[in-house]
């Protein structure tokens, strides 16, 4: 296959690529063999009818955009691979068909934006700031806290209710004397203190006792989801039903043997101890690595090509309409509660492409500026984490990603990014 690159303006490519005809007419044959299933000739069963008797009938042309199309991908694939450095394609090209005759093979064009030059400014010697981290003692005290809370014993008072009690209550909500949608329930467990109603009901319900019915009086906020109810007062009719309070378990050896596999206080705590380091020090290395890549885009200079910044957010849009659709709702029902338009959606999601890519392209300037490559010990290693983190052998994980090179090849260049921000944490300054 021949190969013919050529570099034009505004950072873009032109590669003229040249299909022999005996590669070519693999992809003449497979789209022929698909087409003759769906036409009619005389004398011939549905898909039996030899091709020199199709081309005579219908032309050659009934199947040479479709070998055209099944050709063009790979072609193109190699031709990048074969045109070297300085050609990589990391956006759809645009192409255009030169050349189809007979015999003579396949010559089409394809020109596409190239992958954007990265100035890269220092990233050596930054100044970082290193949080200060809560002590272990503390986030085991809360910790512990939150596990008494949530094995609590729950029981009725017959004294007046107080913050953090929980009232069981019936209410019906009135706007000028007339119930509204929406404003009406019963047996509503509503923790006082939860800020989980409208601001200002919570707050009348301290000192009710069960059985005790209140006037609850409130106005809506101003930017309250039901507009219809957007700052208007309302009173509610509350029927407290029990007022019920939280009991707290003593921090002993048997309060560990209830809430975890541990036999005493001190066991749990060395446990809670260990994960509260090991959470400070995630935090801290997410911390120092965010500073360092935001300090270094800031010292670098990129552009991103308008084709790579709408084919991410098409990425992103597709994600999103995704994750709503497991939920239940559609995309064109999402812009209906909304009131977005597609435009609108795609602006919501386009300074986060730029940011994803411009990360992306400036670590990846800085993986090469240090030469970085990954050895097969440290893929072997990367094999044994992701091995602990399913439950699997390393050597399933291993053979798992060998049956596919592109998996191994992001994987590789996953771990050469990340050695690279670790190199650039190393040689800052605090």
């Amino acid at each position: 296959m021949k190969v013919t690159p050529e570099k034009l303006e505004n950072n873009r490519a032109r590669l003229t690529i040249e299909v022999p005809a005996d590669q070519f007419e693999k992809s003449l044959d497979k789209a022929f063999k698909e087409v003759v299933k769906k036409i009619n000739v005389p004398g011939f069963r549905k898909g039996k009818a030899p091709r020199h008797v199709v081309e005579r009938m219908y032309g050659r042309e009934v199947y040479l955009e479709d070998a055209i199309k099944e050709a063009i991908p790979e072609a193109f694939a190699d031709a990048v691979e074969q045109a070297g450095e300085g050609y990589e394609c990391l956006v759809y090209p645009s192409y255009d068909v030169v050349s189809s005759e007979k015999g003579q093979g396949l010559v089409f064009t394809a020109e596409y934006d190239l992958k954007p030059e990265v100035k890269l400014g220092e990233y050596k010697g930054l100044q970082l700031t290193k949080p200060i981290q809560p002590p272990t003692e503390d986030a085991v005290a809360i910790q512990l806290k939150v596990m008494q809370d949530r094995f609590a014993r729950l029981d009725e008072v017959e004294g007046p209710a107080k913050l953090g009690d929980l009232c069981v209550i019936n209410f019906v909500g009135k706007v000028d004397d007339v119930p509204f949608e929406g404003g009406t329930g019963n047996d509503y467990n509503l923790e006082l203190g939860s800020n989980s109603f409208i601001p200002g009901f919570e707050d009348q319900l301290v000192g009710a006792k069960a059985f005790d019915e209140v006037a609850v009086h409130v106005t809506f906020p101003e930017d309250y989801r039901a507009k219809e109810l957007a700052g208007k007062a309302a009173v509610f009719d509350v029927l407290v039903k029990a007022v019920k309070r939280k009991f707290l378990s003593q921090l002993d050896d048997e309060f560990a043997k209830d809430v975890s596999e541990f036999e005493t206080l001190e066991a749990l705590k060395a446990d809670l101890a260990e994960k509260a380091a090991k959470q400070n020090e995630d935090k801290l290395k997410t911390i120092l690595e965010d500073q360092v890549i935001q300090q270094v885009i800031d010292n670098s200079q990129v552009e991103i090509p308008q084709s790579m910044l709408d084919i991410r957010m098409d990425q992103m849009i597709e994600n999103f309409a995704k994750q709503i659709a497991q939920q239940g709702i559609s995309f064109q029902q999402y812009m209906d509660i909304t009131g977005m338009t597609p435009e609108t959606v795609r602006e919501q999601f386009k300074e986060r492409a730029q940011k994803e890519l411009t990360t992306e392209l400036v670590l990846d300037a800085v993986v090469k500026a240090e030469g970085i490559q990954i050895t097969e010990e440290e893929l072997e290693t990367e094999f044994e984490r992701l091995a602990k983190q399913v439950n699997q052998t390393a050597e399933t994980i291993k053979e798992t990603y060998g049956k596919n090179e592109e998996w191994v090849k992001s994987l590789k260049y996953s771990l050469s990014v990340q050695k690279a921000v670790k190199l650039m944490i190393d040689s800052a300054e605090y």
